[in-house]
């Protein structure tokens, strides 16, 4: 055994370093050499960028192993970015409830496991006997094997102190037998049914008076209560190409013209030039009319012949080499070419990054002496504002996750500058705190589209509850079906209806569910006033428990049972935890997630 993974050790090593190489494009090939902010924090452990790579690459290295057909796309990488990321909270969280709970591995405890192995080591072929596991080949293995013998222990004392956490966890549910039957009895108490459904939605002729919404706004004033706000108005300085970035990727485009002018096969150029997502499909954009691209792309599209290669075109996205394959009509009689392109990206040379952290300092520095709208006019920069955000966001309208310029907000008067910020794409941020709000009423003209919608919501209610009760009492139950269709309100149907089932878009209205189950098949509910609306319900059929055989497969019931309510507890403790953990996460600036 121990040979036959010597024998695959090539392979593994040859797959992490090309994993390895891939995880460098991933990451971006300089920031092995860049010092960078951490990943996340998780319970007040901060996850640096080497060691989240390191995890990153690890995973990538195993998925590679075990899926050796399956290219790794990009699909895949954000997969086992997701997983990667999600083990390591579990880690941290349940590594914190062992330490809180003097969780111990005992040699004991260790001799216990060793006689009852994980099933992927029963499995292993050396220690099968007629397709079954030997025990005894295994025992030989263990006594003349050192090497494996260490292995399966520092495998149990690894996975041990997991195995018990969650042991201790899930023995916190106990249930009774008594729950057991009535969970039973819940989930095999049944109807099928037909709903009458007054829907409030159907009274539309609501009017609501400005004096309504005052009103309504002056008797539930502390529903607009709210917390200390501030804002920022602010400028972005954008990291662009240059006119020299541009001019140097326009002698790469240049050149791929020539190429493809001089008989190289323009989908084949595409695939090897052409840094667009269309690419792979031989810069093909299929179909489109105007209006669907940008204007210079559209102008030099729409001017070609049929056939004919255009020189480099210039937009925000770069230089394009455009071939056009076929013009129509299409079904609405608008015209509609076929065209493929080659796009040459400029790339912001050093310089230009460099020249940008000049601009932004002078920025800033002149800010600082006439105010930021002032020295906006003077750079020609357009000034924008953040939305309210409070001392609890994690986000600012427009700027993105910057939780030090939220504290830094609340902290500092309005009109003070923030130091600028360098943004995740290379964009600086000169930000000027230009509001604050205390603990404040949220003005009724901003309040007024909710407002008028709250009034409509309840007088729509309560204007289908009068019909109903109109309907419920002018007709006999023999007719509700029939009279029901001809005033226009909805049937619904459901069936296998349970205490805690969704009947179609009633959706859950527990009152209705219990007034159901109360009564026969062939017979009507009485009128039920729910949340949402009013209802009528008729028992089509009802299907009782059959307590007989509860009493014969009541300890497998029983079993099955207590496995589902130790792993919901075990989730909604897990979640808990998570929720507590405050995990902040920051892979988005480093990785595509």
């Amino acid at each position: 055994m121990l040979e036959g993974m010597r024998k695959k050790a090539k392979l593994v090593i040859f797959i992490v370093a090309a994993v390895f190489i891939l995880s460098m494009a991933i990451g971006g090939i300089t920031s092995i050499f860049i010092n960078k902010p951490y990943v996340g924090r998780i319970a007040g452990k901060k996850i640096e960028y080497e060691e989240y790579s390191n995890y990153l690459k690890n995973a990538y290295a195993r998925y590679a192993q075990e899926n050796p057909e399956t290219e790794i796309d990009e699909t895949i990488l954000k997969q086992i970015n997701n997983e990667t990321w999600n083990n390591l909270v579990a880690s941290i969280i349940y590594n914190q409830e062992i330490k809180r709970l003097h969780i111990r591995v005992t040699d004991q405890k260790v001799l216990e496991k060793l006689k009852d192995p994980p099933e992927d080591i029963k499995s292993i072929e050396e220690f099968q006997t007629n397709g079954k596991f030997d025990y005894d080949k295994y025992q030989d293995m263990l006594i003349e094997n050192p090497n494996f013998a260490a292995y399966m222990e520092n495998r149990l004392r690894g996975n041990l102190p997991y195995e018990i956490l969650f042991e201790t966890i899930k023995a916190e549910v106990a249930l009774t037998d008594e729950d057991v039957k009535q969970q039973y009895i819940d989930k095999n108490n049944k109807a099928d049914v037909k709903v009458i459904f007054f829907d409030p939605k159907k009274i539309t002729d609501i009017e609501i008076t400005d004096e309504d919404m005052q009103q309504y706004y002056e008797e539930n004033k502390e529903e607009f209560k709210r917390d200390p706000m501030c804002k920022y108005k602010y400028v972005r300085i954008p990291l662009a190409p240059s006119e020299a970035d541009k001019n140097l990727a326009k002698v790469r485009a240049d050149s791929v013209y020539n190429i493809v002018t001089g008989g190289m096969d323009f989908a084949e150029a595409a695939m090897e030039y052409s840094e667009g997502p269309s690419a792979p499909q031989g810069g093909d954009l299929g179909y489109f009319t105007r209006g669907r691209m940008v204007p210079e792309f559209e102008e030099a599209v729409f001017a070609l012949r049929t056939g004919e290669i255009s020189e480099p075109v210039l937009t925000q996205f770069g230089w394009h080499i455009i071939k056009l394959f076929d013009r129509r009509k299409n079904d609405k009689g608008e015209e509609e070419v076929k065209a493929s392109h080659i796009l040459i990206k400029p790339v912001i040379s050093a310089e230009t990054e460099a020249n940008l952290e000049i601009i932004q300092e002078d920025f800033y520095t002149r800010a600082q002496e006439v105010g930021l709208d002032s020295a906006a006019v003077e750079y020609n920069y357009e000034v924008a504002e953040s939305r309210e955000f409070t001392q609890e966001s994690k986000f600012i309208s427009g700027i993105g996750k910057q939780e030090e310029m939220v504290d830094f907000a609340f902290k500092k008067k309005v009109g003070t500058l923030h130091e600028p910020v360098k943004l995740e794409q290379g964009d600086y941020l000169v930000a000027e705190i230009s509001e604050k709000l205390g603990v404040h009423y949220q003005d009724i003209e901003e309040a007024k589209t909710n407002i008028k919608r709250k009034i409509e919501s309840e007088r729509q209610l309560a204007a289908v509850q009068e019909k109903a009760r109109e309907f419920h009492a002018s007709y006999d139950p023999n007719m509700y079906l029939m009279q029901a269709i001809k005033e226009g309100w909805e049937t619904v149907e459901g069936e296998n209806i349970t205490k805690d089932a969704l009947i179609g878009k009633i959706r859950n209205e527990t009152a209705l569910n219990e007034a159901i189950l109360s009564k026969n098949a062939g017979e009507f509910t009485d009128l039920i006033e729910g949340e949402r609306g009013s209802y009528i319900a008729y028992v089509l059929k009802r299907y009782e428990p059959d307590m007989e055989v509860f009493e014969r497969d009541k300890e497998k019931l029983k079993e099955d049972a207590q496995a589902e309510a130790e792993n919901k507890h075990f989730s909604e403790w897990y979640q808990e935890l998570r929720k507590e953990a405050n995990i902040e996460d920051n892979r988005s600036m480093f990785f595509d997630i």
